[in-house]
Protein backbone atom coordinates (compact mmCIF):
# COMPACT_ATOMS: atom_id res chain seq x y z
CA UNK A 1 0.00 0.00 0.00
CA UNK A 2 3.01 2.29 0.99
CA UNK A 3 4.59 1.26 -1.98
CA UNK A 4 1.76 2.24 -4.16
CA UNK A 5 1.08 5.84 -2.80
CA UNK A 6 5.11 6.72 -3.09
CA UNK A 7 4.80 5.63 -6.69
CA UNK A 8 1.55 7.96 -6.90
CA UNK A 9 3.66 10.75 -5.56
CA UNK A 10 6.65 10.14 -7.50
CA UNK A 11 4.65 10.22 -10.78
CA UNK A 12 2.44 13.45 -9.31
CA UNK A 13 5.62 15.19 -8.82
CA UNK A 14 8.16 14.11 -11.00
CA UNK A 15 6.01 12.95 -13.99
CA UNK A 16 2.57 14.44 -13.83
CA UNK A 17 2.09 13.71 -17.53
CA UNK A 18 1.93 10.44 -17.23
CA UNK A 19 -0.94 10.08 -14.77
CA UNK A 20 -3.94 9.48 -15.77
CA UNK A 21 -6.11 12.87 -17.39
CA UNK A 22 -8.79 12.57 -14.78
CA UNK A 23 -6.69 13.06 -11.88
CA UNK A 24 -4.21 15.90 -13.44
CA UNK A 25 -8.12 17.43 -13.47
CA UNK A 26 -8.99 16.51 -10.44
CA UNK A 27 -5.98 17.78 -8.77
CA UNK A 28 -6.18 21.04 -9.87
CA UNK A 29 -10.08 21.74 -9.25
CA UNK A 30 -9.19 20.80 -5.94
CA UNK A 31 -7.64 24.10 -4.90
CA UNK A 32 -10.79 26.07 -5.88
CA UNK A 33 -13.12 23.59 -4.45
CA UNK A 34 -11.46 23.60 -0.60
CA UNK A 35 -11.50 27.38 -1.08
CA UNK A 36 -14.34 27.20 -1.58
CA UNK A 37 -15.69 24.88 1.16
CA UNK A 38 -13.35 27.71 3.63
CA UNK A 39 -15.29 31.22 2.13
CA UNK A 40 -18.80 29.61 2.00
CA UNK A 41 -18.86 26.44 4.11
CA UNK A 42 -22.14 24.29 3.91
CA UNK A 43 -23.63 26.09 1.31
CA UNK A 44 -20.58 25.03 -1.21
CA UNK A 45 -20.66 21.73 0.84
CA UNK A 46 -24.32 20.89 -0.11
CA UNK A 47 -23.86 22.20 -4.05
CA UNK A 48 -20.43 19.60 -4.12
CA UNK A 49 -22.11 17.27 -2.89
CA UNK A 50 -24.79 17.43 -5.54
CA UNK A 51 -22.62 17.10 -8.28
CA UNK A 52 -20.26 14.42 -6.81
CA UNK A 53 -23.73 12.39 -5.97
CA UNK A 54 -24.98 13.01 -9.88
CA UNK A 55 -21.66 12.94 -11.30
CA UNK A 56 -20.95 9.59 -9.76
CA UNK A 57 -24.29 8.22 -10.69
CA UNK A 58 -24.11 8.76 -14.51
CA UNK A 59 -19.84 7.41 -14.00
CA UNK A 60 -21.22 4.22 -13.12
CA UNK A 61 -24.21 3.76 -15.73
CA UNK A 62 -21.45 4.98 -18.14
CA UNK A 63 -19.36 2.05 -16.98
CA UNK A 64 -22.17 -0.49 -16.91
CA UNK A 65 -23.34 0.62 -20.33
CA UNK A 66 -19.75 0.25 -21.17
CA UNK A 67 -19.79 3.74 -23.10
CA UNK A 68 -16.57 5.77 -23.79
CA UNK A 69 -15.73 8.29 -21.56
CA UNK A 70 -13.26 11.90 -22.46
CA UNK A 71 -13.23 12.44 -19.27
CA UNK A 72 -15.14 11.33 -16.30
CA UNK A 73 -19.24 13.07 -15.68
CA UNK A 74 -17.83 13.65 -12.07
CA UNK A 75 -15.33 16.40 -12.86
CA UNK A 76 -17.55 18.05 -15.48
CA UNK A 77 -20.64 17.93 -12.58
CA UNK A 78 -18.26 19.83 -10.52
CA UNK A 79 -16.80 22.25 -13.26
CA UNK A 80 -20.29 23.21 -13.87
CA UNK A 81 -22.15 23.51 -10.41
CA UNK A 82 -18.72 25.71 -9.55
CA UNK A 83 -20.10 28.74 -11.57
CA UNK A 84 -23.39 28.96 -9.23
CA UNK A 85 -23.68 31.10 -6.76
CA UNK A 86 -23.85 29.67 -2.85
CA UNK A 87 -27.70 30.35 -2.16
CA UNK A 88 -28.78 29.55 -5.55
CA UNK A 89 -31.69 26.62 -4.84
CA UNK A 90 -30.74 23.04 -5.23
CA UNK A 91 -32.73 22.70 -8.41
CA UNK A 92 -30.28 24.64 -10.56
CA UNK A 93 -27.46 22.89 -9.57
CA UNK A 94 -28.71 19.61 -10.34
CA UNK A 95 -29.94 20.21 -13.43
CA UNK A 96 -26.62 21.52 -14.64
CA UNK A 97 -24.48 18.62 -13.34
CA UNK A 98 -27.12 16.24 -14.57
CA UNK A 99 -26.88 17.82 -17.57
CA UNK A 100 -23.08 18.07 -17.77
CA UNK A 101 -22.61 14.54 -16.89
CA UNK A 102 -25.12 12.89 -18.69
CA UNK A 103 -23.93 14.23 -22.09
CA UNK A 104 -20.44 13.71 -22.10
CA UNK A 105 -20.68 9.86 -22.45
CA UNK A 106 -22.63 10.64 -25.79
CA UNK A 107 -20.59 13.63 -26.93
CA UNK A 108 -17.79 11.35 -26.36
CA UNK A 109 -19.41 8.33 -28.55
CA UNK A 110 -21.56 10.08 -31.33
CA UNK A 111 -19.01 13.28 -31.52
CA UNK A 112 -15.55 13.69 -30.19
CA UNK A 113 -14.41 15.79 -32.59
CA UNK A 114 -16.16 18.12 -30.45
CA UNK A 115 -13.96 19.71 -27.65
CA UNK A 116 -16.81 20.92 -25.94
CA UNK A 117 -16.34 21.64 -21.65
CA UNK A 118 -20.13 20.34 -21.42
CA UNK A 119 -19.59 21.69 -17.56
CA UNK A 120 -19.66 25.44 -19.01
CA UNK A 121 -22.20 24.46 -21.56
CA UNK A 122 -24.51 23.18 -19.04
CA UNK A 123 -24.14 26.08 -16.75
CA UNK A 124 -24.86 28.35 -19.98
CA UNK A 125 -28.02 26.74 -20.69
CA UNK A 126 -29.74 26.34 -17.50
CA UNK A 127 -28.55 30.08 -16.48
CA UNK A 128 -30.18 31.62 -19.63
CA UNK A 129 -33.13 28.90 -19.42
CA UNK A 130 -33.58 30.18 -15.47
CA UNK A 131 -33.74 33.84 -16.22
CA UNK A 132 -30.14 33.68 -14.05
CA UNK A 133 -31.46 32.24 -11.20
CA UNK A 134 -27.68 30.14 -10.90
CA UNK A 135 -26.74 33.63 -10.02
CA UNK A 136 -27.60 33.70 -6.49
CA UNK A 137 -23.76 34.83 -4.81
CA UNK A 138 -23.41 35.98 -1.02
CA UNK A 139 -20.55 37.42 0.33
CA UNK A 140 -18.35 35.33 2.72
CA UNK A 141 -20.17 35.45 6.28
CA UNK A 142 -22.93 36.80 5.23
CA UNK A 143 -26.54 34.56 4.45
CA UNK A 144 -27.80 37.37 2.15
CA UNK A 145 -27.70 38.06 -1.50
CA UNK A 146 -25.34 40.34 -2.51
CA UNK A 147 -23.93 40.84 -6.33
CA UNK A 148 -20.68 39.82 -7.24
CA UNK A 149 -18.11 42.71 -8.06
CA UNK A 150 -18.56 42.74 -11.81
CA UNK A 151 -22.67 43.24 -11.23
CA UNK A 152 -21.73 45.87 -8.77
CA UNK A 153 -19.98 47.95 -11.10
CA UNK A 154 -22.12 47.92 -13.73
CA UNK A 155 -24.64 48.65 -11.83
CA UNK A 156 -23.26 51.55 -9.66
CA UNK A 157 -20.02 52.26 -10.90
CA UNK A 158 -18.90 52.04 -14.47
CA UNK A 159 -16.17 53.50 -16.61
CA UNK A 160 -12.41 53.14 -14.91
CA UNK A 161 -14.06 52.68 -11.48
CA UNK A 162 -13.16 50.00 -8.84
CA UNK A 163 -14.38 49.36 -5.69
CA UNK A 164 -12.66 46.76 -4.39
CA UNK A 165 -9.03 46.24 -3.97
CA UNK A 166 -7.22 44.29 -6.08
CA UNK A 167 -5.71 41.55 -3.80
CA UNK A 168 -9.30 41.36 -1.97
CA UNK A 169 -10.14 40.09 -5.16
CA UNK A 170 -6.97 37.83 -5.82
CA UNK A 171 -8.13 36.12 -2.26
CA UNK A 172 -11.67 35.32 -3.22
CA UNK A 173 -13.18 37.41 -0.26
CA UNK A 174 -15.93 38.52 -2.51
CA UNK A 175 -19.40 37.48 -3.44
CA UNK A 176 -19.22 35.21 -6.34
CA UNK A 177 -19.52 31.68 -7.44
CA UNK A 178 -18.91 29.19 -4.98
CA UNK A 179 -15.94 27.14 -6.10
CA UNK A 180 -14.28 30.46 -8.23
CA UNK A 181 -14.16 33.71 -6.64
CA UNK A 182 -10.53 32.93 -5.54
CA UNK A 183 -8.11 33.99 -8.08
CA UNK A 184 -5.45 32.56 -6.20
CA UNK A 185 -6.81 29.37 -5.88
CA UNK A 186 -7.90 29.39 -9.51
CA UNK A 187 -4.06 30.06 -10.72
CA UNK A 188 -2.78 27.40 -8.33
CA UNK A 189 -5.10 24.92 -10.27
CA UNK A 190 -3.86 26.04 -13.59
CA UNK A 191 -0.58 26.28 -12.29
CA UNK A 192 -0.54 22.74 -11.88
CA UNK A 193 -2.19 22.12 -15.22
CA UNK A 194 0.57 23.66 -16.82
CA UNK A 195 3.19 21.54 -15.19
CA UNK A 196 1.54 18.82 -15.87
CA UNK A 197 1.50 19.83 -19.70
CA UNK A 198 -2.13 20.46 -20.05
CA UNK A 199 -2.60 23.56 -19.99
CA UNK A 200 -2.13 25.91 -23.62
CA UNK A 201 0.00 28.74 -22.43
CA UNK A 202 -0.70 30.54 -25.91
CA UNK A 203 -4.41 30.34 -25.27
CA UNK A 204 -3.96 32.28 -22.07
CA UNK A 205 -1.96 34.67 -23.30
CA UNK A 206 -4.52 35.48 -26.18
CA UNK A 207 -6.86 35.86 -23.17
CA UNK A 208 -5.40 38.27 -21.64
CA UNK A 209 -4.00 40.11 -24.30
CA UNK A 210 -7.41 40.59 -25.75
CA UNK A 211 -9.16 41.14 -22.35
CA UNK A 212 -6.49 43.88 -21.58
CA UNK A 213 -7.01 45.45 -25.13
CA UNK A 214 -10.78 45.56 -25.20
CA UNK A 215 -10.87 46.81 -21.09
CA UNK A 216 -8.55 49.95 -22.48
CA UNK A 217 -10.48 50.28 -25.83
CA UNK A 218 -13.67 50.60 -23.27
CA UNK A 219 -12.17 52.83 -21.22
CA UNK A 220 -12.32 50.19 -18.65
CA UNK A 221 -10.11 49.64 -15.46
CA UNK A 222 -8.10 46.13 -17.18
CA UNK A 223 -6.62 45.00 -13.30
CA UNK A 224 -10.46 44.95 -12.22
CA UNK A 225 -11.98 43.51 -15.12
CA UNK A 226 -9.00 40.42 -14.97
CA UNK A 227 -8.40 40.20 -11.72
CA UNK A 228 -11.42 37.75 -11.33
CA UNK A 229 -11.05 33.99 -10.75
CA UNK A 230 -14.41 33.61 -11.85
CA UNK A 231 -12.91 34.12 -15.61
CA UNK A 232 -9.83 32.56 -15.03
CA UNK A 233 -11.85 29.51 -13.89
CA UNK A 234 -13.78 29.28 -17.10
CA UNK A 235 -11.17 30.20 -19.56
CA UNK A 236 -8.68 27.42 -17.57
CA UNK A 237 -10.68 24.94 -17.49
CA UNK A 238 -12.29 25.40 -20.90
CA UNK A 239 -11.00 27.33 -23.54
CA UNK A 240 -7.45 26.56 -22.04
CA UNK A 241 -7.39 22.79 -21.29
CA UNK A 242 -5.58 20.78 -23.71
CA UNK A 243 -7.54 18.22 -23.66
CA UNK A 244 -10.34 20.15 -24.89
CA UNK A 245 -8.40 22.49 -27.10
CA UNK A 246 -8.92 22.28 -30.70
CA UNK A 247 -6.11 19.99 -33.09
CA UNK A 248 -5.46 22.97 -35.18
CA UNK A 249 -2.86 25.28 -33.56
CA UNK A 250 -3.99 28.22 -34.68
CA UNK A 251 -7.46 27.98 -33.41
CA UNK A 252 -6.84 27.59 -29.63
CA UNK A 253 -5.91 31.29 -29.17
CA UNK A 254 -8.38 32.24 -31.49
CA UNK A 255 -11.18 30.87 -29.35
CA UNK A 256 -9.47 32.65 -26.38
CA UNK A 257 -9.65 35.42 -28.19
CA UNK A 258 -13.55 36.13 -29.30
CA UNK A 259 -14.07 34.30 -25.92
CA UNK A 260 -12.62 37.58 -24.40
CA UNK A 261 -13.86 40.38 -26.94
CA UNK A 262 -17.87 38.62 -26.50
CA UNK A 263 -17.21 37.63 -22.69
CA UNK A 264 -15.78 40.36 -21.60
CA UNK A 265 -17.34 43.37 -23.75
CA UNK A 266 -20.67 42.37 -23.00
CA UNK A 267 -20.30 42.64 -19.04
CA UNK A 268 -21.99 46.28 -19.23
CA UNK A 269 -24.85 45.17 -20.57
CA UNK A 270 -26.73 43.70 -17.69
CA UNK A 271 -25.18 40.41 -17.93
CA UNK A 272 -22.33 40.68 -16.03
CA UNK A 273 -19.46 37.82 -15.36
CA UNK A 274 -21.89 36.23 -16.75
CA UNK A 275 -21.21 37.01 -19.92
CA UNK A 276 -17.86 35.64 -20.28
CA UNK A 277 -19.60 32.24 -19.23
CA UNK A 278 -22.01 32.06 -21.88
CA UNK A 279 -19.46 33.41 -24.36
CA UNK A 280 -17.12 30.40 -23.69
CA UNK A 281 -20.05 27.54 -23.94
CA UNK A 282 -21.32 29.61 -27.64
CA UNK A 283 -17.96 29.68 -28.56
CA UNK A 284 -16.82 25.98 -28.14
CA UNK A 285 -20.32 25.21 -29.36
CA UNK A 286 -19.65 27.23 -32.42
CA UNK A 287 -16.42 26.24 -33.45
CA UNK A 288 -17.27 22.70 -33.07
CA UNK A 289 -20.11 23.18 -35.91
CA UNK A 290 -17.96 25.07 -37.94
CA UNK A 291 -15.30 21.88 -38.14
CA UNK A 292 -18.17 19.77 -38.38
CA UNK A 293 -19.53 21.16 -41.08
CA UNK A 294 -15.92 22.01 -42.81
CA UNK A 295 -15.29 18.20 -42.52
CA UNK A 296 -17.85 17.24 -43.42
CA UNK A 297 -17.45 19.36 -47.21
CA UNK A 298 -14.26 18.24 -47.54
CA UNK A 299 -15.05 15.11 -47.02
CA UNK A 300 -17.71 15.44 -49.83
CA UNK A 301 -15.06 16.69 -51.78
CA UNK A 302 -12.61 14.41 -51.82
CA UNK A 303 -15.24 11.34 -52.46
CA UNK A 304 -16.10 13.45 -55.72
CA UNK A 305 -12.75 13.72 -56.58
CA UNK A 306 -12.16 10.28 -56.45
CA UNK A 307 -14.82 8.93 -58.44
CA UNK A 308 -14.11 8.58 -61.98
CA UNK A 309 -15.75 11.05 -64.69
CA UNK A 310 -18.72 9.31 -66.84
CA UNK A 311 -16.90 7.60 -69.68
CA UNK A 312 -13.83 7.59 -68.99
CA UNK A 313 -13.83 4.32 -67.35
CA UNK A 314 -10.97 1.54 -68.73
CA UNK A 315 -12.66 -1.05 -71.14
CA UNK A 316 -13.50 -3.79 -69.35
CA UNK A 317 -10.85 -7.13 -70.80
Amino acid sequence: MLAKIAGLLDRAFFRSESLHPDVVLALALAGPVIDGLILFRLAAAELLLIALAIGSVVHLLAAVLKLRLGTSPILLAVIGVALCGPLTAPLWPALIALGAAAVEPFRSRFWPGARINTGVLAYAVVFLASHGATAAYQRPGSSLLFPEPIAQWSMFYGGSGHFVEPITLYVGNVAGPVFATSLLAVAIGLAWLWYARRLSVVAAAAFLLAGVAISLGLRWDPVFQLDSGPAWFVIGFAICDRGRLPEHDAARPMLAVAAAVIGIGLRAAHLYVEALFIAVAAVEVVYAVSAAIAGFVAGRVRLSRSRPIAGTESPAV
